[in-house]
């Protein structure tokens, strides 16, 4: 018999590094001032989660990505789970930094919490098997539940009114991983052949670097471009919704929330086939993968989406049935809610 789980008595500890603006957004939104506190290093959440152990019993103690304390618990691991996105060294490989010390650190630490923790969680096939890899973790230690999206309501789908130009459109954060430097050798390109297309590039450009660069070195296709900086809930859904194409040649993605929030849209993706990507995007059926830093690929891709508006629609409706299959809210809701009925399950045995 599963054990029920209750929401009432979920208490949240936060290292204080994580004590971001949109927490406390969400923390005020879902009435959760009673039970966030916010504590410092890693030894002192322990301290405290074992402290409020003793008065609230946990059944389960989960933390995102690096674990934050587990290798300091002394009598809890076996009711701690760690779910894990793209790794610190991850981040680090693709993004080519330098490893330095503190870095070599780090990454010791992140696998040792891994290694320690019984319970883990990612979201794809492929991420799992490259962490199993790094870490040398036996992947029966991995449970896998994908993320998820809003689904938006039938009445928010729209197709471009713009019959004459096509809007193309990039999400993520102006970095290596990201491919803002393939869009940004891409677009001049496309501009060439295509007049009637419109870039719309979304996220954080420090001191406009790259947007300088690219105006500076084409000012003739400053009409066809327009760096937006960073959009968050409605302003983002905004873009998505007027887009006609969404494309993001990600270096790698553990998962590629950026893929299932256009498919949910009902709009086509390009996107890479690496990582968790092809998990997301089936390739063919809801958008096309193209190979990593494949420019021409992606230039051909992009522009037999341009000149096709019936592959485009026809890819938008398959990418949002399976946005709305795989990767509905609810759907993550009851498969972790099963996943912690489960750790509590064997805890009892």
């Amino acid at each position: 018999m599963s054990k029920s789980l209750s929401l009432k008595k979920v208490q949240f500890t936060i290292p204080k590094i994580l004590h971001y603006p949109i927490i406390s957004k969400f923390i005020k939104r879902f009435g959760l001032s009673e039970k966030v506190r916010f504590h410092g290093d890693s030894k002192q959440i322990a301290k405290v989660v074992e402290a409020h152990h003793q008065c609230e019993n946990f059944d389960i103690i989960e933390s995102p990505n690096n674990g934050a304390c587990f290798h300091k618990l002394r009598n809890l691991s076996t009711r701690s789970c760690i779910r894990i996105a793209t790794t610190d060294k991850e981040h680090s490989i693709i993004n080519k930094t330098n490893f330095s010390p503190y870095l070599k650190e780090l990454f010791w630490a992140e696998g040792k919490t891994f290694k320690s923790c019984p319970n883990l969680v990612t979201h794809t096939k492929a991420h799992r098997d490259n962490i199993c890899n790094e870490y040398k973790i036996s992947p029966d230690k991995f449970s896998l539940i994908p993320l998820s999206v809003r689904i938006p309501l039938d009445s928010e789908i729209t197709h471009s009114s713009n019959e004459k130009c096509v809007s193309i459109l990039f999400v993520g954060r102006f970095e290596s991983r990201k491919g803002i430097d393939i869009v940004l050798k891409v677009i001049p390109e496309i501009l060439q052949k295509r007049t009637s297309v419109h870039f719309r590039l979304v996220g954080p450009d420090p001191d406009n670097y790259y947007q300088s660069n690219f105006l500076k070195n084409y000012p003739s296709f400053k009409n066809n471009v327009s760096f937006l900086g960073e959009k968050r809930g409605v302003a983002l859904d905004k873009e998505y919704r007027n887009c006609d194409i969404f494309w993001a040649p990600s270096r790698y993605e553990s998962f590629g929330l950026i893929y299932a929030e256009a498919m949910s849209f009902s709009k086509p993706v390009i996107g890479t086939n690496i990582g968790g990507i092809p998990e997301v995007v089936e390739d063919e059926k809801s958008g096309f993968l193209c190979k990593n830093e494949d420019l021409e690929q992606f230039k051909e891709k992009l522009l037999h989406l341009i000149d096709n508006k019936a592959l485009r629609e026809k890819f938008g409706e398959e990418g949002r049935k399976r946005a709305i299959e795989l990767f509905d809210f609810q759907n993550l809701v009851t498969k972790t809610e099963n996943y912690y009925a489960e750790i509590s399950n064997n805890l009892n045995n």
